[in-house]
């Protein structure tokens, strides 16, 4: 239905932890992630979406976190269960801009998966996902038929220190590798298009 096609699977280390990180357009990304790697990935998931009766059982077997965003005990308690899991070994999947969006660019990226990586000294794994916003539109009920692709980049090795401008500073790494990548390029031939 989907014609899945992986690029760049030789980036993904074979063992050994990794926040992998990606934009995020649309509900099929999570299995996407987790078809293209190979390996179980543990998404943090927004603890309103964890805990809807529809997808409850479905996260709980992925091993997803559910983290509630804006801080607070329940946040503490995610990022702690994430860094517990990344010093196991574990992928932990991470979208950072926090929420399904329309294509387009990067919105705005919480620093969560920055902090754990350099916590945890694992690398990220930059990742985008082309064609699951067609194949499931974020307001349509089920997915359809359309062309699904994952892009899998280099690992982003974390630098030393945890200071708030270091987390910045690799934020910043992190988001220009996934522009590197591409995020949904139809949009941008779109745009030029359209100008």
């Amino acid at each position: 239905m989907f014609r899945f096609k992986v690029e760049g699977l030789a980036h993904l280390p074979r063992e050994g932890p990794g926040v992998v990180v990606a934009p995020h357009r649309s509900w099929l990304d999570p299995p996407c992630v987790s078809a293209a790697l190979g390996r179980p990935v543990r998404f943090l998931i927004m603890e309103r979406v964890y805990n809807r009766r529809w997808s409850r059982w479905f996260y709980r077997q992925m091993g997803s976190i559910p983290v509630r965003l804006g801080g607070g005990p329940v946040t503490v308690t995610a990022l702690r269960g994430a860094l517990r899991a990344l010093r196991s070994g574990a992928l932990i999947g991470i979208f950072p801009e926090g929420r399904v969006l329309p294509d387009g660019p990067l919105g705005r990226m919480h620093p969560g998966a920055a902090m754990l990586a350099i916590r945890a000294e694992a690398p990220v794994i930059p990742l985008v996902i082309d064609g699951s916003s067609r194949a499931w539109p974020h307001g349509r009920r089920w997915p359809g038929p359309a062309a699904v692709g994952v892009r899998i980049g280099e690992p982003i090795f974390p630098p030393a220190g945890k200071e708030r401008e270091v987390v910045v500073e690799f934020m910043d790494r992190i988001r220009h590798a996934l522009e590197e990548l591409g995020v949904e390029p139809d949009h941008a031939r779109r745009a030029d298009r359209d100008r």
